[in-house]
């Protein structure tokens, strides 16, 4: 007869898988199992699948607590962007994500609305949250920040930019080089009247750089180039219209507009054709950072192509070697790319006016 428990019976809970039992269950010692479990790729494939399966047939799962305890780390990553309302930001965040999960990290994820002050509330909490690493997006955080790091002594990574004026390790790109080629090649068809959108609160160094490289590139040329032709809008689709409308309104012999996003090149192309100005034809515009719905557009945008996922995935396993003390790249440079589409072509004749938005 099988004896039904009483109400105030307990029934034995069934016994958490160890990890002795995986080892066992894998046939292989217990540092192996350790290693696949938090630097899978120092080991061997066969290896990996052997844990792999006994993993899976034991339903493990590591007890968090005591490997911080026994490593003093906590396995987990910070990380602090801008927004997650545009898609660069997300695309690279996912290739961080994606890269720290395959060593065994977590990511924890913050961002600072573009605010100073925000960013250092969210790195100080990142921190007291005991956070291995840290992740950061250009290099124009306040000192506050760098000092709060340095007192809580883990690694950090500043991402899309190619050199941090701190000497701190840097992974991205050389955005004044970018746009000082986009408007070469602006140049190159003949333009000479340009203006400017551009994102450039102190907290984004990124789009400062993207106005510089512009204005080397007319000066390296002798162009004289008022800076009443460059419009500080925020990042959004509203004020690179408003952006667009400005300028055209203010100085109608322009014949390209650089935008150092594109978002604000879309918001941009959007108003153009609401004021009856025909991109390229009499006026050619760019963008920065090649979203996917650069390509989409109706003429698709000429942009600068950045690569988004490489940055993530070089970030990770820089932080990854920090955190073990491998050697490690002070500093990597990605390419980027001219994608050359539909909104550029030579200038209109100056002569040929462009439609009034006071008519």
């Amino acid at each position: 007869m099988v004896k039904t428990p009483k109400n105030d019976e307990m029934l034995p809970a069934k016994q958490r898988s160890k990890i002795q039992d995986v080892a066992k269950r894998a046939g292989v010692s217990l540092s192996t199992v350790s290693r696949v479990l938090n630097h899978p790729s120092i080991v061997r494939p066969e290896l990996r699948d052997k844990v792999a399966r006994a993993v899976a047939e034991l339903s493990y799962t590591p007890d968090g607590a005591a490997r911080a305890l026994a490593t003093r780390r906590s396995h987990t990553v910070g990380a602090v962007v801008p927004t997650l309302g545009i898609s660069i930001f997300a695309e690279g965040i996912e290739a961080l994500q994606n890269r720290l999960s395959e060593h065994g990290y977590m990511l924890l994820l913050a961002n600072s609305q573009y605010d100073p002050r925000k960013e250092l509330q969210e790195v100080r909490t990142l921190l007291e949250r005991g956070v291995d690493a840290i992740v950061l997006v250009g290099d124009a955080s306040s000192p506050k920040v760098h000092e709060l790091i340095r007192q809580y002594d883990v690694p950090v990574v500043i991402t899309y930019v190619a050199r941090s004026k701190r000497g701190l390790p840097a992974i991205g790109i050389d955005n004044a080089a970018a746009t000082c080629d986009m408007t070469q090649y602006l140049l190159s068809l003949g333009h000479r009247e340009f203006g400017v959108i551009a994102n450039i609160p102190a907290s984004n160094d990124r789009s400062r750089a993207r106005l510089d490289g512009v204005l080397k590139a007319l000066a390296d040329q002798g162009i004289r180039f008022p800076r009443s032709r460059v419009v500080n809008a925020s990042q959004s689709l509203t004020h690179g219209r408003m952006g667009l409308r400005q300028l055209m309104e203010a100085h109608p012999q322009i014949t390209a507009v650089v935008c150092t996003t594109d978002t604000l090149a879309v918001g941009a192309i959007a108003e153009a054709r609401a004021m009856g100005i025909n991109v390229p034809g009499s006026l050619s515009i760019t963008g920065f950072d090649d979203i996917e719905i650069s390509s989409e557009l109706d003429p698709p945008l000429t942009t600068v192509a950045i690569p988004i996922a490489e940055i993530g995935r070089a970030a990770a396993d820089h932080l990854i070697n920090a955190i073990a003390g491998l050697p490690i790249s002070p500093t990597i440079e990605l390419p980027y790319r001219l994608v050359i589409r539909g909104t550029t072509g030579k200038p209109r004749s100056i002569r040929h006016r462009i439609p009034s938005a006071r008519q």
